[in-house]
């Protein structure tokens, strides 16, 4: 459905707005992939200390968060530098 969305937001958009939507989803990607480090890193036990959850669920919840998130921006990102391909080849 996102995939959809978004192949559907490329052929809507005009060549003077593609550069701002192509940086802004760059932008958004690199934020998404931050939030993966930091949940990577310390999700477990900020989830298992502020939540008062057990810290194996909280671990399995922080490292879900972080393959979601990377997940997220790393299509964000394949997207926004396929967003302006067609109209860099000459060949099209």
């Amino acid at each position: 459905m996102l995939l959809s969305f978004l192949r559907h937001l490329s052929s809507i958009v005009t060549a003077a707005t593609r550069s701002f939507w192509k940086d802004f989803l760059q932008g958004l990607a690199w934020v998404l992939f931050a939030i993966a480090v930091l949940a990577f890193w310390v999700g477990g036990s900020a989830i298992s200390e502020f939540g008062k959850i057990d810290r194996i669920v909280a671990e399995m919840l922080g490292l879900l968060i972080a393959a979601a998130t990377g997940a997220l921006g790393y299509v964000l990102k394949n997207f926004s530098d396929d967003l302006g391909s067609d109209q860099d080849s000459p060949g099209q």
